[in-house]
């Protein structure tokens, strides 16, 4: 099928990219301190001997593709671009039409074949270009409008044979950009005197643009979480990460963890286009990549470094943070009156003193369960249904003014409402064959110990089918909650504890068009617990209509 006819059979319409190219290509400049940045349709002067973060020449096609994809580009377009070169648009691909009609589902579908049909002729053509060594006589239309984009690299002769693998597709994320910037206000008064307590540059707090478009709700296939999308192994170091808490979905103690795990960074790197990649990559990573290529800055490790993790995410990480502080800058330029609209949050904080359910500290801060959640957002759902307590010494946002009412009704909780000691909770899990302790154990983030003693084991040993209590588990659907009810009025020893068991299993019938990672990110648990409870491979295709168990929690 001709490539024309390819596109009128398909429903979605082609925006030329030669125009697109000529917009988003860098204005030619003679130092770094004179930069203007294009920003859907307006300019912005950056003054970068002001900035702490510095803007080489080699990054400013990076940052101006960046700078469409978060303000120019819809969620309805897809630019199809190189890897390497990101002032090569080859094309955007538009389903706004679509998307006014068509099931999202049916949307995704449709465009992800299309996507998937424009890459392969984009392929075709780069190889037929690569065999006529590009002369124009030899090429149709659209082949030369190609064979343009490579203009500036015309010394190298394998320059259309290298671009066939580094055909890539990248969604539009303006209405996600502006809806999160709107977010935004509600946190950033908070996040940069948290940054300036540290002694760090104000317009780091402007990262979660680039890690979640600040949704508060993101969860990644990967396990990150929060606006900082902070994974379980790095969140560990920075906060609380435990049966109670998952301090990753609070805007405000995530935002503590991201500015000492910054200023480790920089610490430890010296320069911030570095200290910031190395949040996407790793600190340890991006020095054991200098000392591999001899460099020192991140140009040398975008020119020279090729490490199988330093992929495409790691190599435009800064530019795309650049890009992002530019959008937010020209974003409050035109919304003057944003801080009235979305009121940043106010709060007072006050401290529990004893083991309470999250309903009773709720009902005395006098708050609604929606704005009581958004002001301490990071219990798990254990907490919030009740079958764990809120443990003493725990911080609890209230509204601003409201201190001292709380802790007067606080004291006057009678002693069924206050209780010495936490549930005991425990999730089950089925050994497998291959299973031991020790894997067992890893899996679910906890020690051999740990459950030895959950189970009043003396030896390792585990056999297939053997049911075992795994304390703080978070990836099997059956909970076991026992309540120590003692009051703390009484102080007493501790109580008999008396166990009661109940299911908390979800389940989600799969609609034609949803991935794994989709329904993942839906229901905020991990992909592998997924493929685990429903004993699924991982090339295991999903049916419209298959019913798949969903873990608690």
């Amino acid at each position: 099928m001709k490539f024309r006819e390819f596109c009128l059979s398909a429903s979605f319409s082609i925006i030329a990219t030669t125009a697109v190219a000529q917009d988003s290509a860098p204005s030619k400049v003679s130092s770094v301190k004179d930069v203007v940045v294009p920003v859907a349709g307006r300019t912005v002067k950056v003054d970068d001997t002001q900035s702490p973060f510095p803007r080489p020449a080699a990054l400013h096609s990076a940052v101006a593709f960046w700078t469409d994809v978060f303000s120019k580009y819809s969620e309805y377009q897809s630019v199809v671009h190189d890897m390497d070169d990101l002032s090569r648009v080859y094309y955007v691909l538009d389903y706004s039409q679509q998307a006014l009609t068509m099931d999202r589902y049916a949307l995704a579908k449709l465009r992800a074949d299309d996507e998937r049909k424009t890459r392969d002729r984009i392929e075709a053509m780069l190889k037929h270009i690569d065999a006529v060594h590009g002369n124009p006589a030899e090429l149709d239309a659209d082949e030369r409008r190609i064979c343009a984009l490579f203009d500036d690299d015309k010394s190298n002769p394998k320059r259309f044979r290298e671009a066939i693998d580094n055909i890539r597709v990248q969604r539009g994320l303006r209405e996600r950009t502006d809806e999160g910037l709107r977010t935004a206000q509600r946190y950033l008064p908070t996040m940069e005197k948290t940054f300036i307590s540290y002694g760090l540059p104000t317009g780091l707090t402007r990262l979660p643009i680039v890690e979640s478009s600040f949704n508060v709700e993101a969860y990644s296939k990967d396990a990150a979480a929060g606006i900082w999308q902070f994974i379980p192994s790095s969140a560990r170091i920075y906060m609380h990460l435990n049966d109670v808490v998952d301090e990753r979905r609070d805007p405000w103690a995530s935002t503590d963890a991201a500015a000492r795990h910054l200023r480790d960074d920089y610490d430890l790197l010296q320069n911030w286009p570095l200290a910031i990649t190395a949040y996407n990559h790793g600190r340890a990573g991006i020095k054991r990549a200098l000392a591999a290529v001899n460099g020192s800055t991140l140009v040398d490790l975008i020119k020279h470094y090729d490490g199988p993790r330093f992929g495409f995410a790691s190599r435009n990480f800064y530019a795309e943070f650049l890009a992002a502080t530019d959008v937010e800058r020209a974003w409050r330029a035109e919304h003057h009156d944003a801080g009235a609209q979305t009121k940043p949050l106010h709060f007072d904080v006050v401290k529990t003193r004893d083991y309470v359910s999250y309903d009773t500290l709720r009902k005395l801060s006098g708050l609604d369960e929606a704005t009581f959640r958004e002001l301490n957002p990071a219990y798990r759902s254990e907490v919030v249904e009740g079958r764990l307590y809120v443990p003493p010494d725990q911080p609890i946002r209230v509204p601003a003014g409201s201190a001292h009412a709380f802790e007067v009704a606080y004291a006057d909780l009678s002693g069924s409402q206050r209780f010495d000691h936490q549930r005991r909770y425990y999730s089950e899990y089925r050994v497998r064959r291959g299973d031991s302790l020790s894997v067992i154990a890893a899996r679910h983030g906890v020690s051999t110990q740990a459950i030895l003693a959950a189970n009043g084991m003396r030896s390792s040993a585990v056999r297939i089918g053997q049911t075992l209590r795994i304390p703080g588990g978070d990836s099997t659907p059956t909970m076991v909650a026992s309540a120590d009810r003692t009051p703390s009025r009484s102080r007493s020893p501790r109580a008999h504890v008396s166990g009661r068991k109940t299911h908390h299993l979800r389940v989600h019938r799969v609609r034609s068009g949803q991935t794994l990672s989709g329904i993942a990110e839906r229901y905020q648990v991990t992909v592998k617990s997924l493929l685990e409870l429903n004993a699924l491979g991982d090339k295991d295709e999903l049916r419209a209509g298959t019913t798949l168990k969903i873990p608690a929690g």
